[in-house]
């Protein structure tokens, strides 16, 4: 059996639209800066070729991406998937914690993918109809309570890597644990789905934090991301958030299994635009600063003038502008986390969209670049009673509601 969460999903998915609102109970809750060392990882070529459909695979469709069909949500007991404008195209039940049906693992043009702990079968629930099965995939040993499993699809839409992490020791946590992950790769002309890579990594950094396996965070036409140690995971999608604890962020060619070097040096990744930019995040916790490296090496700072910050994304797929969230803790009895949503062009000043208020927390934001260009974000808005899938405009901050749902699993 795999760990599930209370959200939906699987405990440690590394799915990547995580709440930029989340409620806890705690009265001044913060993020904690991440350890600046961390041991480094080793590749093991599996006996398995990397099989030649994956040059497709790692190749954007002609004409570029292609524009969004809608969104995936969690909206009670179930998965929707809605249009653009709110109407339900397809449901399926949410796998989350204490259910016994297919947790989801990713989205992407192709749909929500979602994956049977008990059988082993890997499916995606597309616009209509049933899910379409793609294959089983059992790792190498079997499952573990402790096992961790994430997807991410390719640019091209019609394959999938799957990641697989597994530790040595009972608890995942285990300051002694060291970490194993499987990469699986499938789409067509791969079938049954092909075990491309495995990547050993201790668990622990040099400083004693922790640092475990590789999940598939995004597959992109440069290359597939992959986080290490992502903690409090929900939502899913194209972007990383605030709640990821990320010990390193690296790249792997999907071509060679090559593992870059860590992306972020220091801090914390946040997110890397299509032109090999790298937004990382330091000063979490007291000065927190925005750092955007070009691929040159030229590097412009965000300051955002907040103890906190976090839910950075680069918007309509450059590195001109950037969203984030800074946060503010409500009065009691609320203890919600709730943020400032700003958006900046880099070299500018930002500008506030949405200021912070003690009703509710905010869910967000997400780039909806493949939708509406530059122009709109979406996210969720409210109190956990009356929260909706929301858009907001990036000009003006006028918010429209889309329908109501409890979180985003992301941009189809």
């Amino acid at each position: 059996m795999i760990r599930r969460m209370a959200a939906g999903g699987i405990a440690g998915l590394a799915l990547i639209l995580a709440s930029c609102g989340s409620a806890t109970q705690a009265g001044t809750p913060s993020p904690t800066a991440l350890a600046t060392s961390t041991p480094p990882h080793t590749a093991t070529p599996t006996p398995t070729p990397t099989p030649t459909p994956l040059a497709v695979c790692a190749t954007a469709p002609a004409g570029g991406t292609p524009a969004a069909w809608g969104f995936a949500v969690t909206q009670g007991s179930e998965i929707d998937l809605l249009s653009t404008t709110g109407s339900v195209l397809n449901q399926t039940p949410n796998g989350g914690y204490g259910s016994t049906a297919p947790a989801e693992v990713g989205v992407g043009q192709a749909g929500v993918y979602l994956y049977d702990e008990s059988t082993g079968e890997l499916s995606v629930l597309g616009k209509t109809g049933a899910a379409q099965d793609l294959g089983s995939l059992i790792p190498t040993g079997g499952w573990s309570a402790n096992d961790n499993i994430s997807l991410a699809e390719s640019p091209s839409g019609t394959c999938w890597i799957f990641s697989v992490v597994s530790y040595s020791a009972a608890d995942a946590l285990s300051g002694s644990a060291n970490s194993t992950t499987e990469l699986w790769v499938g789409g067509p002309g791969i079938s049954p789905p092909s075990l491309v890579a495995t990547l050993q990594r201790a668990n622990t950094t040099s400083t004693g934090g922790s640092a475990g396996g590789y999940q598939a965070l995004r597959w992109d036409p440069s290359g597939i991301l992959l986080g290490s140690f992502p903690t409090e995971v929900g939502g899913a999608g194209p972007f990383i958030g605030e709640s990821y604890s990320f010990s390193v962020v690296v790249s792997m060619d999907p071509a060679t299994g090559t593992v870059s070097a860590p992306l972020c040096s220091s801090g914390q990744f946040a997110d890397e635009a299509a032109d090999g930019s790298v937004a990382c995040i330091s000063g979490l916790g007291s000065d927190a600063k925005i750092v955007v490296t070009k691929a040159g090496g030229a590097t412009t700072t965000v300051d955002t003038g907040a103890a906190s910050a976090g839910e950075v994304a680069f918007v309509g797929g450059t590195s001109a502008e950037l969203t984030y969230c800074t946060a503010a803790t409500a009065n009691s009895p609320n203890y919600y986390w709730t943020e400032n949503l700003l958006s900046v062009q880099l070299g500018s000043s930002p500008t506030t969209l949405i200021q912070a208020d003690t009703t509710g927390g905010l869910e967000g934001p997400y780039a909806w670049f493949k939708l509406l260009g530059a122009s709109s974000i979406v996210e969720i808005q409210g109190s956990s009673a009356s929260a909706a899938l929301t858009q907001v405009n990036l000009s003006t901050g006028v918010q429209t509601r889309i329908a109501a749902a409890d979180a985003i699993l992301g941009v189809l």
